[in-house]
């Protein structure tokens, strides 16, 4: 499937637009007045309510989530994550501090567009199948890699991706910022990986119950 071979796979009308516009707003009232530079930034979604409970508490995404990294695994972090016009660029990389194989993965993330990913506002870039390359060698600074591949859609499109797989964000080259929702998931137990938060709050394992409280 898509997800062994190119190392991510796309979740169609994962939201509709009245949802993904109802979260810009909640996200935009949440951060005003905080200090934000070229990227737009707001961790700990998990801990913001239930309006955000829908981006991971799905049936498809969990699925495959559990296909990559087995039955054992638990949400860490549900970040937002916007480049404003000129920013948003990184070099290739991955969010795992070693190489891995099948049966041994240890982080995916989950990318939900709140508004569309276009080829110039800062979509995300993957290079399909550098998750098995363990000679990989991305290019030096921003460059383009001649493999990458775009994940572009409208908003609402939800993309799982291996984390072992050399991705970044790109520039965005349009008037507005490009809004979206990341979501990692560890293999539980699995060691560590770079970037992502503690646990969630007792009280928002609380809000979830039990059965997600097996998922945290």
């Amino acid at each position: 499937m898509a997800l062994d071979e190119s190392g991510f796979c796309r979740l169609d009308s994962y939201v509709d637009a009245h949802t993904a516009d109802r979260m810009i707003t909640e996200i935009t009232r949440l951060i005003d007045g905080s200090r934000q530079g070229g990227t737009l930034h707001l961790k700990g979604l998990i801990d913001q309510g239930s309006m955000f409970d829908v981006l991971w508490l799905r049936p498809a995404l969990l699925a495959a989530v559990s296909h990559l990294l087995g039955p054992d695994f638990q949400l860490r972090e549900m970040h937002y994550r916007a480049g404003k016009p000129g920013h948003g660029s990184q070099a290739l990389h991955m969010d795992a501090t070693d190489r891995a194989g099948p049966g041994t993965w240890r982080v995916c993330t989950a990318i939900v567009a709140l508004t569309a990913f276009t080829s110039t506002n800062g979509a995300t870039r993957v290079v399909p199948g550098s998750h098995l390359d363990h000679h990989f060698k991305p290019p030096h600074g921003h460059r383009p890699h001649p493999d990458e591949t775009l994940l572009t859609g409208p908003a609402g499109t939800c993309w799982l991706f291996n984390s072992h797989l050399w991705h970044s964000g790109t520039r965005n080259e349009s008037d507005e910022p490009r809004h979206a929702v990341l979501i990692a998931f560890h293999r539980r137990n699995s060691g560590p990986t770079l970037g992502f938060e503690p646990l969630p709050s007792a009280e928002t394992v609380r809000r979830l119950g039990n059965a997600a409280y097996l998922l945290l």
